[in-house]
């Protein structure tokens, strides 16, 4: 027997829901008006932020640093430009219950979409490789880390598009006058 052992399947439907659940929660949060909240939005900026500069901390320790991180930073800047375009689509307003805001659904969905394919490459080609290192270290040989720039690349676009998309939310809400009952952008 291999993996969890004959109860190994239960494991894997299980991370498969739980994953369906999250993606779930994220569809839910890319449609339709979303209430504002600014301590709710700064806590997610200073978390992704903090994510991000942890996830950067083992590319600089490692012997492909210029490569992955070279990949890290070009993804972060295409997430900025997503994020900019993003926050020109996003609608804003304000009603009897507060602030709102409505993010595009094709930008948010499509990052969704990258996030997936992400994750099914590294379960196809990543996995692959870290189990047969590890049947190499059992044998004796050193293991090898193999660099993944694309899969940096990929998480850092989609923890720069975070950062600097509710970062900008924030902004343009701080900017929002009391009085605005109207949408703004309603129409485009």
């Amino acid at each position: 027997m291999t993996g969890f052992g004959h109860h190994g399947w239960i494991w894997v439907l299980a991370l498969v829901a739980l994953l369906a659940l999250a993606l779930y929660r994220r569809g839910r949060r890319l449609i339709g008006r979303q209430r504002y909240s600014e301590k709710r939005m700064r806590v997610r900026v200073i978390f992704i932020a903090a994510i991000t500069v942890l996830a950067l901390i083992p590319l600089a320790r490692r012997g492909h640093a210029a490569e992955e991180l070279g990949s890290a930073a070009a993804g972060f800047a295409v997430g900025i430009a997503i994020a900019a375009a993003a926050l020109r689509f996003t609608q804003m307003g304000r009603d009897e219950r507060g602030l709102w805001f409505v993010p595009n659904l094709y930008l948010g969905m499509g990052l969704v979409l990258l996030l997936i394919a992400r994750y099914v490459y590294e379960y196809f080609e990543v996995l692959p490789q870290v189990r047969a290192q590890a049947r190499a270290a059992a044998q004796g040989a050193t293991p090898q880390i193999v660099a993944q720039p694309m899969l940096h690349g990929v998480l850092f676009l989609v923890l720069g598009y975070y950062v600097v998309y509710y970062g900008g939310v924030m902004l343009r809400a701080r900017k929002l006058p009391e009085s605005a009952a109207a949408a703004e952008g309603e129409s485009e």
